[in-house]
């Protein structure tokens, strides 16, 4: 519907993840249909098309100033000269946020040594205050009269910052202090009315109902009228949790509300990931390979998770890491021609224990849910995955649940539909 407001406003996301960011926005104009994009073009991208997510990683120098931020970290001189000057490289720092609670992904690690002298709040504002740069930049330089649109929408700024579902008072007080700091908004109560926080459930929530739910012939699958409440399940599958929201939905009116608590389990996929890639099987494989070495197989890990594990649709064929050029070849460990070569079962395998993760984890929500569920939708990393998407909808298809999953974007999940939470109020209180 087009936006009814009196002036433009600029609408900004930011989904901040444990290991990956994005932004996405919007343009609101009177009498106009809103249309929300991504910020696709980052400082330190090779591609030239750039991609949607940067890494969640910064360098600090020693006197603890951010001197290198997403993709910048990734490029060879910026790693020569933090090895060279001794800076410090921070991963995972998220997880000095989360609550440890029981069965929450923090409880199962150590927090990431943080700078001296840099609490988690400011590295947080150093990373919201980055993001926002990277908008401001993409809006100026890709969108016609984009410096003066910028300049006359900053102030007009509706930020929109998710959140684990998991998150309550402590972590979202911190959230708040950090988009000051950050410089997105003063401390002033007219500023801070522009911020708004959002579970990650809530805005997979927005982006499958008028991307997924809405937009296909999901409804016409489940056998409940319009006028009933149909229990629906969002399932956020990531690199490092699975996250599940369960909801109420009646169309007339469009209602929304949540009927179970959110769950939320470390991937157990994760230990897969660790093996495969880091402690065991590559390593295995190429031990005595003169492509066995520290720095090839971090190229191998990067590639398979980037490609090889979402184009893996059948056990019996074998998969490939194209990591090289077709002069590197060791047909002793499976290599021709810069590729890697992968049993089909042993790359099926990979998947068992998220895909259990996920059954076990629905299960759980289906019994604490106040009605019946009967739509299930997927998102996350690895909602791009044929085989696993495949393999949960025999699943569902089994318990008469209408299973699906975004046409595109649906790592892009969390960000549109915190972008659509903002411009659609759906969720009931």
């Amino acid at each position: 519907q087009p936006y009814s407001g009196v002036h433009q406003k600029l609408v900004l996301a930011f989904d901040v993840g444990i290991t990956h960011s994005s932004i996405s926005y919007c343009i609101l104009t009177p009498g106009e249909v809103p249309i929300i994009c991504s910020v696709a073009r980052y400082p330190g991208q090779e591609n030239i098309g750039g991609d949607s997510k940067i890494p969640s990683v910064l360098y600090y120098n020693t006197s603890g100033i951010a001197r290198a931020i997403g993709a910048e970290t990734q490029r060879t001189h910026v790693i020569e000269r933090a090895e060279a000057e001794g800076w410090t490289k921070l991963e995972f720092w998220k997880l000095h946020l989360q609550p440890e609670a029981a069965h929450s992904p923090a409880s199962y690690f150590s927090h990431p040594s943080l700078p001296r002298g840099k609490n988690v709040i400011e590295v947080f504002g150093d990373f919201m205050q980055y993001l926002l740069r990277c908008a401001r930049t993409y809006i100026e330089e890709s969108l016609p009269n984009g410096n003066r649109l910028w300049r006359l929408l900053e102030n007009r700024i509706e930020f929109v910052l998710t959140h684990p579902n998991v998150w309550e008072g402590p972590q979202q007080r911190k959230i708040w202090l950090a988009a000051v700091l950050s410089g997105l908004v003063s401390n002033t109560a007219e500023d801070m009315a522009r911020v708004h926080l959002l579970t990650e459930g809530e805005a997979n929530l927005h982006y499958c109902i008028y991307q997924s739910i809405l937009a296909s012939d999901t409804l016409s699958q489940t056998p409940m009228a319009a006028s009933d409440g149909q229990g629906i399940v969002i399932i956020d599958a990531g690199n490092w949790t699975i996250d599940l929201s369960a909801y109420s939905m009646t169309l007339s009116p469009l209602m929304i509300e949540k009927i179970a608590p959110a769950e939320c389990k470390l991937h157990d996929i994760l230990e897969s990931y660790l093996i495969l890639h880091s402690l065991g099987r590559l390593q295995e494989k190429l031990s005595g390979s003169r492509f066995g070495t520290p720095e090839i197989i971090q190229q191998m890990t990067d590639i398979f998770d980037r490609s090889t594990k979402l184009r893996f649709r059948n056990p019996e064929e074998s998969s490939y890491i194209k990591f090289g050029t077709i002069r590197d070849k060791d047909p002793q460990y499976d290599i021709r021609s810069g590729q890697l070569k992968l049993n089909g079962q042993d790359v099926a395998d990979f998947f068992e224990p998220s895909i259990a993760s996920i059954i076990e984890a629905f299960e759980i929500q289906r019994k604490n849910a106040s009605i019946p569920i009967t739509i299930v939708s997927f998102v996350g990393d690895f909602a791009a995955s044929d085989w696993m998407f495949t393999r949960l909808k025999e699943y569902f298809r089994s318990l008469g649940i209408a299973f699906s999953r975004p046409d595109s974007h649906c790592n892009k999940a969390v960000a549109h539909g915190a972008v659509l939470y903002c411009i659609d109020r759906l969720v009931a209180p």
